[in-house]
Parts: C-alpha cells; structure tokens; sequence
C-alpha cells in the first residue's frame, strides 16, 4: 500500500480539527499565554496537518512554534487566532 492509498475519512478529519480547536483555545486562558502548550501544539499541527490532508494549516503551525519558542505573546495571540479561524473553516467544510 502506497502513501497514495492511505485517506482520511472525513470523520477523522473532524475528529481531529474538533481536538485541535479545543487544545488551541486553551492557550490563552485566562489571559496568561502557555508558551509552552503552543509550543508543543503548532510542533503537533505542523507535524500532522498533511497526514490529515489540511496542507494550509503548515505555515501557521511552523509560525506558532516559532513564536512560543521565542514567548512573542502577540505573534502567539494572532498566530493561533489565524490557526483557530483556518480550522473553524475547515470544520464548515466537512460539516456544513
């Protein structure tokens, strides 16, 4: 089986975005930026998002790793707004 067989079914894509969006709207809270959980989760995106077909995610999620390794709260703060908007999108997509 070649890389081209493998596809995601539209469920897991979900199921994904859903687990994503829930895990980026938590690095904020409470007005105090977690650095670290950016960190950690544009690494994940960036690993993950053509796995799971959502090529426009990469740039963002490089972006947001970048920023929480350099604790930029503003470049986090508008990095994961613009992740956070590309998934909502996507979601709509999938799921009208």
């Amino acid at each position: 089986m070649s890389d081209d067989d493998f596809k995601v079914s539209p469920e897991d894509q979900i199921r994904y975005l859903l687990r994503r969006i829930g895990e980026l709207s938590r690095v904020e809270e409470g007005g105090v930026i977690d650095f670290e959980l950016a960190k950690k989760l544009g690494h994940q995106i960036k690993g993950n998002a053509d796995t799971f077909e959502f090529p426009n995610l990469t740039a963002a999620a490089k972006e947001l790793e970048a920023m929480a390794l350099s604790q930029n709260e503003l470049g986090v703060k508008n990095v994961t707004r613009t992740l956070l908007n590309s998934m909502r999108e996507q979601l709509k997509q999938l799921a009208p």
